[in-house]
């Protein structure tokens, strides 16, 4: 098992590589931690290449970004930066290989997560020839004690708490992909739509 825990601050990478060394040592699991900043460009392209080719084992398959390597990817809290969207869409989509499934936990955070699945929505329709780039499922009861604390907090959500489901209850974006990402079409597109909702606040 190859796991890869990134970040895009030097010391929370740090950070990472520290508390790995703290994990019980498995000889079937090797755990290694990496900067990475979300980035729609061809930089962010280069940067996910960098590191497809430092975790392939079998490099002679020679993986590319654009077919990715990564079968699961699980980020917490990453949509709600708006203005990064394209480029954490175009990062998951480099980074995970054909039938790799990205799982992404958080609120909606008012338009945040809709807009990103907007998003997704949009490089998908658009890709006539080739296909949609990825299958998505939103799960909002994914695990029973959330789903109960949830429903607790919510009854009892009057001047007692500041629970907000908004703002607070998380939910679970299933993304699974379908086929290799074209940097030019799918990424060029995913650009145009987060300039428009962008420009549109």
């Amino acid at each position: 098992l190859q796991l890869v825990l990134t970040d895009g601050h030097p010391k929370c990478v740090e950070n990472n590589r520290a508390c790995s060394t703290l994990m019980p040592e498995r000889k079937d699991v090797n755990v290694d931690s990496q900067l990475l900043l979300w980035d729609s460009s061809a930089k962010g392209a280069e940067e996910c290449q960098r590191i497809i080719k430092e975790c392939d084992k079998q490099p002679s398959l020679g993986h590319s970004s654009d077919e990715g390597l990564f079968h699961i990817c699980l980020a917490s809290d990453c949509v709600h930066f708006q203005e990064f969207h394209d480029s954490l869409f175009a990062t998951i989509a480099r980074m995970l290989t054909v039938g790799g499934v990205a799982l992404l936990c958080q609120p909606k955070r008012g338009s945040s997560l809709a807009n990103f699945m907007t998003l997704i929505d949009a490089v998908n329709k658009a890709s006539t020839s080739n296909g949609p780039l990825f299958h998505v499922e939103m799960i909002e009861d994914f695990h029973p004690k959330v789903s109960k604390m949830h429903r607790s907090l919510e009854s009892t959500n009057a001047a007692s708490t500041s629970y907000n489901p908004d703002w607070h209850r998380p939910l679970l974006l299933v993304m699974t992909k379908l086929r290799s990402f074209d940097e030019d079409i799918d990424g060029e597109l995913a650009q145009k739509v987060v300039k428009t909702y962008i420009t549109a606040k």
